[in-house]
């Protein structure tokens, strides 16, 4: 956790707290479209692993934002169809006047999904979660065949376990994800070894400690 955090968190306890979530209820497309930008490196990367499989019809995005994807970036599921969540209602509503595809609002911590969709991809929201292991197990639920998950606050490989942090000035965790606990995870999921890997991926943020992320692959059709 670098300055500005510490002194976020310090401010909250002293002078109050914010309820989770409050911090994606306000929209902000400008905000969203300069961090997708600024992690061009690996946008590009999940581009070319989404491009790569041939027998997706179903795609669920967590965590849409203001839609980027299915917005800015709609040509990628043409035929396809496209499903997206956040937790904030404001950012679905504006997705869904600006798209023709899915959309829905909720906790997807909380979610009990009927459907399985071909791929899953979430980017940038396993970082902000109050249950990484719970988040993480619920993407492999409603996962049928691939999935693609970025956590952009850096790799981990011998972070023993997660390192959740709590800011109350945002109404969010700052988490470091450890790499270790993951695998464990996915494992006791079912997932064979040739099913999932997690490797570092650079991301092109200016910022030293952003450049380096975190990505998970599964691939259950191997």
């Amino acid at each position: 956790m670098n300055l500005t955090d510490r002194l976020k968190i310090k401010w909250a306890k002293k002078f109050g707290k914010t309820k989770y979530g409050d911090t994606w209820k306000e929209i902000d497309v400008e905000w969203y479209k300069k961090i997708h930008d600024s992690n061009h490196i690996l946008h590009d990367d999940f581009k070319k692993f989404l491009k790569s499989k041939k027998d997706i019809k179903t795609i669920l995005e967590v965590g849409c934002g203001s839609g980027i994807y299915p917005i800015n970036n709609k040509e990628l599921f043409k035929n396809l169809e496209y499903t997206g969540t956040d937790f904030s209602k404001s950012v679905i509503n504006y997705c869904k006047k600006n798209s023709n595809f899915q959309f829905f609002e909720g906790d997807f911590i909380k979610m009990e999904l009927s459907k399985k969709y071909d791929c899953v991809f979430s980017h940038a929201v396993v970082d902000h979660v109050y249950d990484i292991d719970v988040f993480i197990t619920n993407l492999v639920k409603a996962t049928k065949k691939y999935a693609y998950i970025n956590s952009y606050r850096g790799y981990f490989p011998d972070l023993e376990n997660h390192n959740m942090q709590w800011d109350g000035h945002e109404g969010c965790y700052f988490n470091e994800i450890s790499i270790k606990k993951i695998d464990k995870l996915l494992r006791s999921l079912n997932l064979k070894e040739e099913e999932f890997k997690i490797r570092s991926q650079k991301s092109g943020q200016d910022e030293k400690n952003l450049n380096i992320q975190t990505v998970i692959e599964i691939d259950l059709t191997v």
